[in-house]
């Protein structure tokens, strides 16, 4: 499996909630901005994952939308803000035969993941909004991925 992590990109500061806060305009370009990105280098995972908090949500639909696949968005309560690995292992466990998922998440959940399959700690990376990490995983278990790709939306 080819396993795309992508940090929701920016999101207002205030809401009701920090569930409801939605993404800045500048998350809404940042995430266009990745989305295209994923299309020109023909990175069309199925399908992408969210958490239920807008600003995943968002940033997952918009990712798909540039890539022409606004059906292919699922959100997953696992993905939730303060998921742990084990809880990401679980989740994954019905999507380990797809040849590629996205799951779009936050921090420090997602480099704490990223850390587990790659077999370091989750502080040695740094997970900026709308940033790009992809591990190839031909198990699904902790240590048995490695790093193909770690690219933040600046660089896109």
């Amino acid at each position: 499996m080819q396993l795309f992590l992508l940090r929701h990109a920016e999101a207002e500061a205030q809401a009701p909630t920090d569930e409801e806060r939605p993404l800045t305009a500048k998350g809404i370009k940042q995430a266009k901005t990745m989305g295209r990105f994923c299309y020109e280098q023909q990175i069309a995972p199925r399908p992408i994952l969210c958490s239920p908090l807008a600003r995943a949500e968002e940033t997952a639909k918009l990712v798909a939308r540039e890539l022409r696949m606004s059906d292919n968005v699922q959100v997953e309560d696992f993905l939730r803000a303060g998921m742990s690995p084990e809880q990401a292992l679980l989740g994954l466990e019905k999507y380990h035969e797809r040849a590629s998922v996205m799951l779009v998440g936050h921090e420090p959940d997602l480099s704490e993941l990223a850390g587990c399959f790659i077999g370091t700690r989750g502080e040695n990376i740094h997970f900026r909004k709308a940033a790009l990490l992809q591990i190839s995983l031909p198990k699904l278990e902790p240590g048995a991925g490695s790093l193909e790709l770690f690219i933040p939306v600046k660089c896109v």
